[in-house]
């Protein structure tokens, strides 16, 4: 009972926290928060606890493998954002995401050989994506923030049931759905435009970053070293890898409102 009630507290937290972020200081931030392990990070936790070491390393390489498709499905709807409405767009990204879904599921699950394809497709992804132009702010309806929480908290619970009946395979690619992105994406295209919503999912991306590295330290040494031990050190280098990935593709940290202008100025003194 303490694990389904750590649960439900947990997991709407951490999406109010990357909602909120995303308000506060827009897309990029938002998106690479959003990237982060929010959701698959706690999915992993619960697994190890509860089917063990080995069911959660092997899920945590079917996740770092599932990155791949959720890159996709941003590269797709970034790419149709510019020429057509967010209802085609989430159709065509959804249809290339299945497809790599269903091809990284025959990929060899072994960490390295998962890592070395990830990591070059996630970096791809972001050029692929580019920089979008600026986009202007809109407000946020009263349900956004609720509808995200319930439909995370949601998606984790289904996927820790279903678990035994999936096996680690199918629960570590579940767990990287594009569900967030999907509806962050094409909520934002639809309210504030095309280079909002290209905006979010490239962050989305570099925060990818973050989550193929949790996930890659997970599967090598959840069975190798205390459980605690091994999220804690996957957590840190999930934060230093979104970071790396933030500051060098220029993301705009810090993430005020005039910083850059601010710092063109004082250059031109």
């Amino acid at each position: 009972m303490s694990l389904l009630l750590f649960k439900v507290a947990v997991t709407p937290l951490l999406v109010v926290a990357a909602t909120l972020l995303q308000r506060r200081f827009g897309g990029a931030v938002g998106g690479l928060f959003t990237g982060l392990p929010v959701t698959s990070a706690p999915l992993s936790l619960f697994l190890a606890l509860q089917y063990g070491a080995s069911f959660a390393a092997r899920a945590a390489v079917a996740t770092l493998l599932g990155l791949a498709a959720m890159a996709g499905f941003c590269a797709a709807y970034a790419r149709m954002a510019r020429v057509t409405r967010w209802l085609p767009a989430l159709l065509v990204a959804a249809a290339a995401s299945g497809v790599l879904f269903a091809v990284v599921s025959q990929v060899p699950q072994r960490p390295g050989l998962a890592a070395a394809v990830v990591f070059p497709v996630l970096l791809g992804v972001v050029l692929l994506i580019g920089r979008p132009l600026p986009a202007q702010a809109t407000p946020n309806p009263w349900w956004d923030l609720p509808a995200r929480s319930a439909f995370a908290l949601s998606a984790v619970l289904a996927i820790t049931a279903a678990a035994n009946h999936l096996g680690p395979t199918w629960t570590g690619l579940l767990a990287t759905l594009p569900v967030l992105s999907a509806i962050m994406g094409s909520f934002t295209h639809r309210i504030a435009g095309a280079e909002a919503a290209r905006s979010l999912l490239r962050g989305i991306v570099v925060g990818a970053l973050g989550a193929a590295s949790f996930n890659l330290v997970v599967a090598l040494s959840v069975q190798r070293t205390a459980v605690a031990w091994a999220y804690a050190s996957a957590g840190l280098c999930a934060l230093a890898a979104a970071a790396a990935g933030h500051a060098a593709f220029g993301a705009g940290w810090p993430p005020r409102p005039g910083w850059r202008a601010a710092v063109q100025r004082l250059r031109e003194r």
